[in-house]
């Protein structure tokens, strides 16, 4: 799964409420995971996001189910994204399209 980096669409939701930054840098962490040789990714990509205020900071965990592995990244807060809200992300690749979606757009 997500062999090749184009076919790649968004949903209102996350155009709306994700800022552009936040969207690249998560699909760039997909795209150094699937770099590594020792995880096969798969098919569901999950992103979750903690804002620390006191650190200027979003902590972004990025996760999978199968095989299991779970990663921690720090992303540094910009005047752009104060009003940053989004808890969690999804990108599903169905063969033929990588869709970066919010969990209630499914």
């Amino acid at each position: 799964m997500f062999e090749k980096n184009d076919n790649r669409y968004l949903t209102k939701g996350v155009n709306e409420q994700l800022p552009k930054e936040i969207q690249v840098y998560c699909w760039q962490l997909i795209d150094e995971k699937r770099k590594e040789a020792e995880i096969t990714l798969d098919y569901l990509q999950i992103f979750e996001f903690n804002r620390d205020d006191q650190r200027q900071a979003i902590e972004v965990i990025h996760r999978q189910e199968e095989p299991f592995f779970i990663q921690y990244h720090e992303y540094k807060i910009i005047e752009p994204l104060a009003d940053f809200q989004v808890t969690k992300l999804w990108v599903i690749d169905d063969g033929t399209n990588q869709t970066m979606l919010l969990p209630e757009e499914y």
